[in-house]
C-alpha cells in the first residue's frame, strides 16, 4: 500500500488560516494518530464534512480544525493557524507519522485533466486574493480549456468565428496574466506632497518613512496589497525635482523608470500649496494618471473637482482605493469566463490568430491540437 500524501494547499505567505491536506489510502487513520480532539470520538468515527476541534503537533501543538472530506479519494483537511511555524508543526506531524510530502497538483489526476487545467492548478496556490483565486479556479475547472476546444472545432467550419473567439480571449489577456503577479501602481509627485504618508494610509500601516525634509524617499518603497480584491504592488517613489545630490538623482531615475512601467500612476498634488510648473509638467507627463489633491485637511490654495484626500486624517482614502480598483479592472470578466493566464498562452493565441489571417487553417489547427494534448510546461 502506498503511503498517504500531505501538502499545504495555501500560499507560503502569512495568513489567518493555513490548510494542510492528507490524502490517499490510510489518510484518515494517519491523521487520527496525530489529532488530539478536544472532546468526542476519533475522526474515523466522525461523519464526513463535520469539523472537529483539537490539536496537532509536538508538545502543546497547534489548535486546529480537522474534517474528513467526502469523495472517492480518502482525504482529510487540517485547518491550522496561518503562520509558517504552525504550518511546519502540522506538516512535520504528518510526515513523521508516515505521510509522503506532496504537492497540491498531485491531487489532480494528470491522465484526466488537460495541460491548461494543470497549469491553472499550479498557479492557484500563488494567488494572493480570493477574487484572483476565483478566476484561476474557473480556469482550473476548465473554462479556458473548453473555449480553446470550441475554437478548434470552429476552425474547420467557421474560421472567422474561431478568430472572433480568439480576439475575445486576447482582450482579457492582460487581466489574466496579472492574477498571480498583480498590478503595479506607483505614487508620483514632487517632494513633500505627502506620497509616503499616502502610501501608509492606503496600506493601513506605516511602511514608508515620513519626514518633512525634501528628498527623504530616495529608493522605491513598495508593499503588496489589494484594491477591490485585485492584487497590487503599490510603490512610493522619490519626489521629482532638480538636485545635485547623486543619491537623490539616482532615486529619481528609479522613480521615472518605475512610473513608465506601471499599470497605473497616482499623481499626488499638495492642495495646501500653490501649483508649481513642475506639478503642471507632471500632469502632462502622466495624462492617464489618477490625480489626487492631498492635504485636504489644510486650507486650500486652489480649486479641484477631482479626488481630494488627507493622508494625515484618512479622509477620502476609501474613495481613492475604490477608484484605483476601478481603473485597474474597469470591466472584470464575469464568473466562469475563459481567461488566458500565462504569457505563453497569449503568444500562442496571437500566433493562431495570425495563421487564420494568412488562411493557414491547417497549421493553426495543428498548433492548437498540440497545445491541448501536449504535456504541461
Amino acid at each position: 500500500m502506498r503511503p498517504p500524501h500531505a501538502a499545504v494547499l495555501t500560499g507560503d505567505g502569512l495568513g489567518a488560516v493555513a490548510v494542510v491536506r492528507v490524502w490517499g489510502e490510510g489518510a484518515v487513520k494517519l491523521v487520527d494518530s496525530i489529532f488530539r480532539p478536544v472532546t468526542g470520538l476519533s475522526l474515523a468515527a466522525t461523519a464526513a464534512g463535520r469539523p472537529r476541534i483539537g490539536r496537532v503537533g509536538a508538545g502543546l501543538g497547534d489548535e486546529v480544525v480537522a474534517l474528513v472530506l467526502a469523495g472517492d479519494i480518502e482525504s482529510v483537511e487540517i485547518h491550522c493557524h496561518g503562520g509558517p511555524a504552525a504550518r511546519s508543526l502540522v506538516m512535520e506531524a504528518t510526515l513523521s507519522s508516515g505521510a509522503v510530502q506532496g504537492m497540491p497538483i498531485d491531487m489532480v489526476h494528470a491522465e484526466t485533466v488537460s495541460t491548461i487545467r494543470l497549469e491553472a492548478w499550479r498557479d492557484l496556490p500563488n494567488a494572493t486574493t480570493l477574487r484572483a483565486a476565483s478566476h484561476l479556479l474557473d480556469q482550473a475547472t476548465g473554462a479556458f480549456d473548453f473555449e480553446l476546444r470550441r475554437i478548434r472545432e470552429e476552425l474547420q467550419t467557421d474560421p472567422e468565428s474561431a478568430r472572433s473567439r480568439i480576439e475575445g480571449l486576447l482582450t482579457v489577456a492582460d487581466f489574466g496574466t496579472k492574477l498571480v503577479s498583480g498590478w503595479r501602481v506607483v505614487l508620483a509627485g514632487r517632494p513633500n506632497v505627502g506620497k509616503s504618508r499616502l502610501l501608509n494610509a492606503l496600506a493601513g500601516f506605516d511602511r514608508a518613512i515620513v519626514d518633512p525634509s525634501p528628498g527623504t524617499t530616495r529608493d522605491v518603497v513598495s508593499i503588496r496589497t489589494a484594491f477591490q480584491g485585485w492584487p497590487v504592488e503599490l510603490a512610493d517613489t522619490a519626489g521629482l525635482r532638480e538636485t545635485e545630490d547623486p543619491i537623490e538623482a539616482w532615486g529619481m531615475a528609479m522613480a521615472r523608470s518605475r512610473q513608465v512601467s506601471a499599470d497605473l500612476v497616482i499623481l499626488v498634488l499638495d492642495r495646501s500649496m500653490l501649483l508649481s510648473d513642475q506639478d503642471r509638467g507632471l500632469k502632462l507627463t502622466h495624462p492617464k494618471a489618477i490625480v489626487v489633491a492631498n492635504k485636504c485637511d489644510l486650507p486650500a490654495c486652489w480649486e479641484f473637482d477631482g479626488l481630494t484626500v488627507s493622508a494625515e486624517s484618512g479622509d477620502g482614502i476609501a474613495g481613492l482605493a475604490e477608484e484605483i480598483g476601478r481603473r485597474l479592472v474597469p470591466r472584470p470578466p464575469p464568473e466562469g469566463a475563459p481567461v488566458p493566464f500565462r504569457r505563453r498562452h497569449v503568444r500562442r493565441l496571437s500566433l493562431i490568430r495570425e495563421a487564420i489571417d494568412r488562411r493557414r487553417i491547417g497549421w493553426a489547427e495543428r498548433v492548437l491540437r498540440r497545445w491541448l494534448e501536449g504535456p504541461g510546461q
